[in-house]
């Protein structure tokens, strides 16, 4: 994520959320909750907020090195060489996809001693992507990211997962592409509640929407905004995909109940929520990248 201080978006991720700062070099600040060297990447920029990309592990180099056509021909495009120098990582290699999302596959996440007691998420957990046109969007995670389906609520909504977890991407239909939201596992309800009260003592800043529960993923969820807007989502008891759970995906009904099984519609103010692609700048080989992880 592009931010514009970097003191500040540190001082909300590690006094809300409890995440924890394992390096800071030249502007880019590395955050964990677990003992992965980075969960989050926050990088100075005072000319233009946004999201930078989004990381996604793969197991080994050569991995990296068979990605080209395999990105190509699913209609995304390869920006620059793979890459190292990166702390925290071995190498990386960042692809562009076919509405302007940029990602970064990598490999090689180093570890580090696991954070001290604290009341902090488990993990980094998924991301949802905007998008005007939402099919080639879903080609490209399939095809050229391996991702695989798990639901779909019509035109308007489909999540995806390279795991076990239900999802670790989603797709939303909108009229721009733009980063809907990025979101991290806890452990209950109880969590997010101690959280919604950080924000309203600490900075008098109020949910967006929920506690509730949603149908695809089957996950409970909470929304607000982080230092720089972007909007981040508490997840909790997200379902499990076959053969680590016996979630069966599907085609959920376009109704307000879907996505919240609990209460009301999603208010205008999280439909609205969006954070701007930042356009990828090519990283030469062995250069230490201004990039991040997942």
């Amino acid at each position: 994520m592009r931010v514009r201080d970097l003191d500040a978006a540190v001082e909300f991720q590690t006094e809300i959320l409890g995440l924890v700062e394992t390096e800071r070099v030249g502007g880019v600040s590395y955050l964990t909750c677990n003992e992965r060297h980075h969960e989050l990447m926050l990088i100075e920029d005072r000319e233009q907020v946004g999201y930078d990309h989004i990381g996604l592990e793969v197991d080994d180099a050569a991995t990296l090195e068979t990605a080209r056509p395999r990105i190509k021909a699913a209609g995304g495009r390869v920006i620059g060489d793979i890459f190292d120098g990166e702390p925290g990582i071995d190498r990386a290699l960042l692809v562009q996809g076919p509405s302007g999302h940029v990602f970064k596959l990598f490999c090689g996440m180093e570890t580090v001693p696991a954070p001290g007691p604290g009341d902090r998420p488990i993990k980094f957990e998924h991301v949802s992507l905007k998008a005007l046109k939402t099919k080639p969007v879903e080609r490209f995670l399939q095809d050229g990211l391996g991702f695989r389906f798990s639901d779909r609520m019509g035109p308007f909504a489909s999540w995806w997962h390279c795991d076990a977890d239900h999802h670790g991407m989603a797709v939303v239909l909108a009229p721009k592409a733009e980063l809907s939201h990025y979101a991290w596992t806890v452990e209950d309800l109880n969590q997010m509640g101690r959280i919604a009260d950080k924000l309203k003592q600490g900075r008098d800043q109020k949910l967006i929407w929920g506690p509730s529960r949603h149908g695809p993923g089957n996950n409970q969820f909470s929304y607000f905004l982080d230092h720089d807007g972007a909007m981040i989502e508490l997840c909790a008891d997200l379902a499990q995909m076959p053969p680590d759970g016996d979630y069966v995906a599907r085609e959920w009904p376009n109704s307000p109940t879907t996505i919240n099984q609990w209460g009301a519609p999603p208010p205008l103010k999280f439909i609205r929520a969006g954070f701007p692609i930042v356009q990828p700048r090519p990283v030469a080989a062995h250069t230490t990248a201004m990039a991040g992880s997942r």
